[in-house]
């Protein structure tokens, strides 16, 4: 029985390793998420005329978040504006809507 255990130890240990060496990771998804991939794995691949896995479908996901955070601080930043000039355009916005 030891010996069995052992070897049992040995084939675990033997798979991971190249996981954790090489950086292959499973993760879990759902079949709609897995079908959203898939066609947006299409889609980039049809518009770039490259080989598109999971991998790149995912990383483009990232680069899309990370731009869009960019965006959104130079939305939100202050800008230079003349407090009075600001008040005449709201008065006459309000007075359009009226």
């Amino acid at each position: 029985m030891e010996a069995i255990y052992s070897v049992t130890i040995i084939v675990s240990i033997a798979n991971i390793a190249p996981m954790i060496f090489m950086g292959n990771t499973t993760i879990s998804i759902s079949e709609d998420l897995r079908k959203q991939l898939f066609k947006l794995a299409a889609e980039l691949q049809a518009k770039t005329g490259e080989k598109v896995d999971y991998d790149k479908v995912v990383r483009y996901l990232l680069s899309r978040v990370a731009r869009d955070e960019q965006l959104l601080r130079q939305a939100c930043s202050p800008v230079q504006v003349d407090p009075s000039r600001a008040r005449a355009e709201l008065r006459k916005g309000r007075a359009e809507d009226k």
